[in-house]
């Protein structure tokens, strides 16, 4: 494979690229995000089998960074040594990285078997990089709010969450794979020309073609869709949740947004870098279920109300695999979504204020706002293209 010499231009490196937050890097950047001609190369690495053809991502015409997608490769076996030969051979060009984005993730149900992993797969990566990159000038990945403890019972800090608050206290802390992550990167980046930040988003609305792990968005969209052809145009449809939880305050963070911050974060690194963590979110301004579900309903042509107490309302998970028959007769694509289970959950456990104050990511100049609303219809949009719903 011929190298390119891009000292004109960025070489961004993305890994995880098929994943959620991933996907939404080499979309910005394929966007020209921030401007045209900012990064002349991005270079995608997938572990699952994926081509651009069904990527869905934008075509690359020449006023587009240059494209190169590569699927297969699995950081998750092997030492730094066997992956860092395994790098140089697959990415031809891998010398003129300049930015890596780092949002591969695997899902492990034991936190231990997840921490451990996920430290190796980082291991791998960023010890890969410091041998074959020379060039490489920045590193971003994005944690998540389980860092602000919303997967305990309750919460742990009262909202809204600030950077400042720090870690959570042992054991709990040691359960999280994105501290070690942190971990990892505060090590390998000491004494080198690089340095390296952390957007921590709560969930992540956003579009894969080929499945994924945690995706609300895809799971809502499956279920809005079935229950408009099973109950008609107009029906109503509860919030699948407790009261409070329809109440609680958060803030949306698209995958769009996750993946502009970072990008411009890692194109700021003066304001950025030395491992600081910043908060991101689609707006400042916290929302609530009671304002987005009966939008998301409408959307579909169903009127969203909120929680009902009856034992015969199915969940959207079993909805889906009840009346599973009617998309199949309808030629609804697959939208997998590998722990749909767990996002059942979504409306009962989170029944606490949890939005995040962006602050932080304010004061060091990131003053980019979308509309919440515009994110999820933008992605129900490309559910739609894709043919996963109707």
């Amino acid at each position: 494979m011929a190298e390119q010499d891009l000292s004109f231009g960025a070489h961004a490196l993305v890994f995880g690229a098929s994943g959620l937050a991933g996907w939404g890097v080499v979309d910005q950047l394929l966007e020209n995000y921030p401007t045209a001609g900012t990064f002349l190369k991005v270079t995608a690495l997938v572990n699952r089998p994926f081509s651009v053809a069904e990527s869905y991502w934008p075509s690359s015409p020449p006023s587009r960074p240059e494209l190169e997608l590569i699927s297969n490769l699995n950081l998750m076996e092997g030492t730094i040594g066997g992956f860092t030969a395994l790098l140089k051979d697959k990415v031809g060009d891998i010398r003129n990285v300049t930015h890596a984005f780092y949002f591969a993730y695997k899902q492990e149900q034991d936190p231990d078997t997840e921490v451990r992993i996920n430290r190796g797969m980082i291991e791998r990566a960023i010890g890969a990089l410091n041998r074959l990159s020379p060039k490489l000038k920045f590193v971003a990945f994005p944690g998540g709010t389980r860092g602000y403890g919303i997967h305990i019972p309750g919460g742990v800090f009262t909202a809204p969450f600030k950077e400042s608050m720090g870690r959570l206290a042992e054991p709990a802390g040691k359960q999280l794979f994105h501290y070690a992550l942190e971990d990892v990167l505060e090590e390998q980046s000491k004494g080198k020309d690089w340095t390296w930040c952390e957007a921590r988003p709560d969930a992540i609305v956003g579009f894969v073609p080929n499945g994924s792990t945690f995706n609300l968005t895809a799971h809502w969209a499956t279920y809005l869709c079935l229950y408009a052809l099973v109950e008609g145009k107009g029906a109503n449809i509860p919030f699948p949740g407790t009261e409070d939880a329809y109440a609680s305050q958060f803030n949306d963070a698209s995958a769009g947004i996750i993946a502009r911050f970072s990008i411009w974060a890692a194109l700021h690194p003066e304001k950025c870098g030395g491992g600081q963590l910043f908060n991101i979110a689609d707006q400042a301004r916290p929302s609530r279920m009671s304002e987005r579900w009966p939008a998301f309903a409408a959307y579909f042509g169903l009127k969203g109300i909120g929680p009902v107490n009856d034992p015969n309302v199915l969940e959207p998970g079993e909805y889906i695999k009840k009346h599973s028959h009617v998309l199949e007769e309808h030629g609804i694509k697959s939208n997998q979504v590998f722990k749909a289970d767990f996002l059942d959950t979504y409306g009962y456990y989170l029944t606490f204020d949890r939005q995040l104050s962006l602050e932080k990511a304010r004061s060091v100049g990131f003053l980019e706002e979308i509309d919440p609303i515009s994110s999820w219809f933008k992605v129900f949009e490309r559910f739609r293209e894709a043919g996963m719903i109707l």
